[in-house]
């Protein structure tokens, strides 16, 4: 088996599935501050980011495990990014934080229970 990596992986497209399109797309929207993003159909919504695709499909079966998602947003005003999700009613999972290896994170929760995690980007 080769552990080396592969510099050419890079993470290239987010789709959630929500029973809920609009409402986590407006949550998202307004959170990150994203421009108007395109309707794809009736059961799809998304943003073409500088390096990632960010989606949501419209589902109406119940799936399995809804909050399961983890989403990290580098910002580059993370006190700034983190009040406007608050504002909006997001529920904290912790709020900006100094980690031991050196970065800034905090955390909230999206509207289905997912964790959108926010970084500060470097200067």
């Amino acid at each position: 088996m080769n552990n080396k990596s592969d510099t050419q992986t890079f993470l290239h497209t987010v789709i959630i599935n929500t029973k809920d399109m609009q409402r986590l797309a407006d949550f998202y929207r307004a959170g990150l501050a994203l421009g108007e993003g395109q309707p794809h159909g009736d059961d799809h919504f998304g943003w073409q980011l500088p390096n990632l695709y960010f989606g949501f499909d419209l589902v109406v079966q119940d799936y399995a495990y809804p909050g399961a998602v983890s989403l990290w947003f580098a910002v580059a005003d993370l006190q700034v990014t983190f009040d406007r999700f608050v504002a909006m009613g997001a529920p904290v999972k912790y709020g900006p934080t100094k980690k031991p290896w050196g970065a800034l994170l905090a955390a909230v929760f999206d509207p289905d229970g997912n964790v959108v995690g926010l970084t500060q980007q470097d200067s």
